[in-house]
């Protein structure tokens, strides 16, 4: 018998479809056919598939399936700004639902730059992936993506590009601006600043449009003077909040474009003194778990990011399957959260939790 040395490499036996089929009590078939997605397997034992080949270190031969099908299992996930929590959210629920399907997410964070994201779809289109899921930088063209139409099928999230015939899947962004300026003027508000982002994309406009459309709902003419325009990030909030409350007639409360956002302006307030809910109303939009800290405890409109990821999810295994069915665009219905940031403590407050299909 040779004699070991430390340059020894001692094979493990390789874990086969017929391991986790053992282990799980299910067939060789059930097994295979849940690694590869197939919606014929019950999501719960998916699900248990997928655990117990991790646990086993199961390695799926991924270019030997790619020959053998002309399927790379690879999806494109792109974002215009993954620091932002809202998208490591959505994303989060998009590649687990993926994997349940047998596929696998290549993520990019565009930085909002539309040469990145040409750029990465040259490189989706290198690697064959079977599909893209994004939501594009700022002055996205329809012919910025279909560059990638002859490789596979495009899902849009979060924000729209008009004209371009794909999947859409968002939040009703209007109806969630309107239900957070409206819960300002229910409390007793009249002068609301309005921290928002101008009109680069679908999201900045449907949002501001609700937020006008609130006004005219109370007969309140909205004030340009308190629309302030800034960056989508928390430095923008900042910004904004400090703007509005160096006015000589500041606003009684703010609503923000974003979660994100509003956590900037709730950190100005602060260094100025100024304590959300008590001094200045502040409101925001997304429902980013940031917004539940103790010392922030942010009022905000939910726009159910797991739910959105998971239909983006969906639509783009659905349009793989079905590439000659019409678009799809959904809009997911938001739910109020509201906290102490307006001044009130609130149970979480479910208004809403229909989706709509067009």
């Amino acid at each position: 018998m040779p004699e070991l040395t430390n340059s020894t490499v001692i094979k493990k036996k390789a874990i086969t479809l017929m391991d986790i089929a053992s282990s799980l009590g299910v067939s060789k078939g059930t097994v295979s056919m849940a690694l590869n997605g197939n919606d014929r397997v019950a999501r719960k034992t998916r699900e248990s598939v997928h655990a117990r080949a991790r646990e086993l270190g199961y390695v799926y031969n991924r270019a030997a399936a790619s020959l053998a099908t002309g399927v790379t299992g690879l999806v494109g996930l792109a974002v215009h700004n993954l620091t932002n929590p809202y998208f490591t959210q959505v994303c989060s629920a998009i590649e687990h639902e993926l994997e349940l399907s047998g596929k696998f997410a290549l993520l990019c964070n565009l930085d909002e730059s539309r040469e990145k994201q040409t750029r990465f779809l040259q490189a989706l289109r290198e690697q064959n992936a079977d599909g893209l899921i994004i939501c594009p930088a700022i002055g996205t063209t329809v012919a910025d993506l279909a560059v990638f139409n002859d490789i596979g099928p495009v899902v849009l999230f979060a924000r729209d590009v008009p004209g371009s015939g794909y999947d859409y899947v968002g939040n009703d962004d209007h109806l969630a601006m309107t239900m957070a300026t409206r819960h300002l003027f229910e409390l007793g508000h009249r002068r609301l600043g309005f921290i928002c982002g101008g009109n680069s994309t679908t999201v900045s406009i449907e949002r501001r449009d609700g937020y006008l459309q609130a006004h005219r709902e109370y007969g309140i003419e909205a004030d340009p003077d308190l629309m302030v325009e800034v960056k989508l990030v928390p430095e923008g909030g900042d910004e904004g909040a400090r703007k509005l409350m160096a006015k000589t007639r500041p606003p009684t409360g703010i609503v923000c474009l974003t979660d994100y956002m509003a956590l900037g302006a709730v950190s100005a307030l602060h260094s100025m003194g100024l304590k959300p809910g008590v001094d200045v109303a502040i409101i925001g939009c997304d429902g980013i778990s940031e917004g539940e800290r103790a010392y922030i405890n942010l009022s905000t409109i939910d726009v159910q990011k797991q739910r959105l990821g998971q239909t983006a999810a969906q639509l783009l295994q659905s349009r793989l399957k079905y590439p000659d069915k019409a678009p799809q665009i959904i809009r997911i219905e938001p739910v109020a959260r509201y906290r102490n940031s307006c001044g009130e403590a609130q149970q979480n407050t479910d208004q809403s939790n229909k989706v709509s299909e067009t």
